[in-house]
């Protein structure tokens, strides 16, 4: 089982009226939501810092940057996150995109908003020395679903965004990203859906069946605080838990 790790659950879950117990239902090998500009569905995995780029046009003049992620057998580290302005070059758009103003060991970040309305496991939170040059990391680890975290930036409509972050895939042995688990596990940690991608719009589409509206930024911290006070016992490697 992948080990998780959730500093101060308790405390939450005491605060949210939960009980330890609470039965809540499983995603079963669920595709990632509609729309990204960026998708690491198909590529190649690597156990180093990797960074990746995408452009886009602005169609709005506050644009919800989401990120969404999947790790089923181990987990990823996410750093580095920048945008900005091609057009009217300046500087970072992104606050906090180190996560250096984050409590470690949870999905509380500083300028993010995190959800999880999948209800996947081993969802994400911040830890430290994982990330590029040795900074903070968002480690995320969503087994059989996607989490996923947002900020929405003032944009001018018409100019032309670059979005990158920097990416350590997790998994030692290499492999390549699936959106969906092809191993034959399509319910439980031992699969091998891997992927992140790249949302940059008012706000996320409508993923069929599943109550995933464009409302999702709005939704965030509700369901992302339930989500991340579930997070349950689940298999990681000695390397996953020396990023805590």
């Amino acid at each position: 089982m992948k080990l998780r790790v959730a500093l101060a659950s308790t405390a939450v879950t005491v605060a949210l009226g939960l009980t330890a117990g609470a039965a809540q239902a499983g995603p079963s090998n669920l595709p990632p939501p509609a729309g990204a500009i960026l998708d690491l569905n198909g590529s190649t995995i690597t156990n180093d810092q990797q960074q990746y780029a995408v452009n886009f046009s602005a169609g709005v003049a506050n644009t919800a940057i989401t990120f969404a992620f999947r790790q089923d057998p181990s987990f990823e580290s996410f750093s580095g996150v920048s945008v900005v302005d091609l057009t009217n070059p300046g500087g970072n758009l992104i606050l906090n995109g180190d996560f250096s103003n984050a409590t470690l060991g949870t999905s509380s970040a500083a300028d993010w908003t995190y959800a999880n309305v999948y209800g996947a496991d081993a969802g994400g939170i911040v830890a430290s020395g994982c990330g590029v040059g040795g900074s903070n990391c968002w480690f995320d680890g969503a087994v059989q679903a996607y989490d996923a975290i947002s900020q929405t930036i003032a944009t001018t409509v018409g100019d032309t965004y670059q979005i990158s972050f920097n990416l350590n895939g997790g998994v030692p042995d290499g492999g390549i990203y699936s959106s969906l688990s092809t191993s034959g596990d399509v319910t439980g940690s031992d699969g091998n859906g891997i992927d992140v991608l790249a949302y940059a719009q008012a706000g996320l589409p409508p993923a069929g069946g599943v109550p995933e509206p464009a409302t999702w930024a709005m939704a965030l911290v509700g369901v992302g605080m339930i989500g991340g006070s579930l997070r349950t016992v689940r298999r990681k490697s000695a390397m996953a838990l020396a990023a805590l």
